[in-house]
């Protein structure tokens, strides 16, 4: 091969050497070229947004039950009584009516005699040798209605020494062998005693009446409410505490 060719050669090799170097070098380190970023290996969890906890949800309040309005009369003359009557046996001149218990009666008269009873509260006759007469705020009758004989804001003389706190429920029942047995017969009959507790439960959840405050005439001297200026005290045994024992549970 001559000296020419030889030297053509070894330039065309030479350049070829050159070129390919080039471009190696400037695929990584042309300034344009995009950065890659490595994925952060860190982890701390982004911060948290605050929250709330709910708020728990009351309870449903009992629905009121069904009553028919059924007022006995309340002149100036009878609240005037009612309010002597408070000055002497609780210190205390007044007609209002501040609910911290339900006390149970049973009327000792049988089917269809409430409009006997609703006569006996409307009359206002002296008992104990005192005015006002008796009453209670409620009676239920043996089919289930529900009367209302006087406002909630109104005392009635239904129990000895806690006149000031008690709101009465009269169930109408004849008194029979005992008052255990008339209780029982009240427990078991289906809507009379299904109407009670619809009351009871209806009350208690608009007094805040705990369930330890619904109690039988029987049981109003042990009351902590009761209270007697006079020394009065209940010898009734309507109510017996067993009987309220079991309406409690199905409060």
């Amino acid at each position: 091969m001559t000296r020419p060719i030889l030297a053509a050669l070894f330039a065309a090799l030479l350049a070829g050497c050159s070129s390919t170097h080039s471009q190696a070098e400037g695929a990584g380190s042309t300034p344009d070229a995009p950065t890659h970023r490595v994925p952060s290996t860190s982890t701390t969890p982004p911060p948290s947004t605050p929250t709330t906890a709910p708020t728990p949800s009351k309870p449903a309040s009992p629905p009121k039950p069904r009553i028919v309005q059924q007022p006995i009369p309340l002149p100036p003359i009878r609240l005037a009584e009612t309010a002597a009557y408070a000055l002497r046996h609780y210190g205390v001149s007044t007609t209002r009516l501040h609910p911290k218990l339900i006390v149970l009666h049973f009327t000792a008269s049988g089917a269809g005699s409430e409009p006997g009873v609703h006569a006996l509260f409307a009359s206002n006759a002296p008992n104990g040798g005192e005015l006002p007469g008796v009453c209670a705020h409620f009676v239920v009758d043996q089919d289930g209605t529900i009367y209302q004989q006087a406002p909630l804001t109104v005392i009635c003389r239904n129990a000895i020494g806690v006149n000031d706190h008690a709101i009465g429920i009269e169930m109408v029942q004849s008194s029979g062998s005992s008052s255990h047995w008339a209780d029982l017969q009240i427990l078991h009959r289906p809507a009379q005693s299904r109407s009670m507790l619809r009351l009871v439960r209806w009350l208690q959840a608009r007094y805040d009446i705990a369930t330890s405050n619904v109690i039988g005439h029987a049981m109003v001297n042990d009351s902590p409410f009761f209270h007697d200026l006079e020394g009065w005290r209940n010898d009734h045994t309507d109510w017996q505490p067993e009987d309220v024992r079991a309406l409690r549970r199905r409060l």
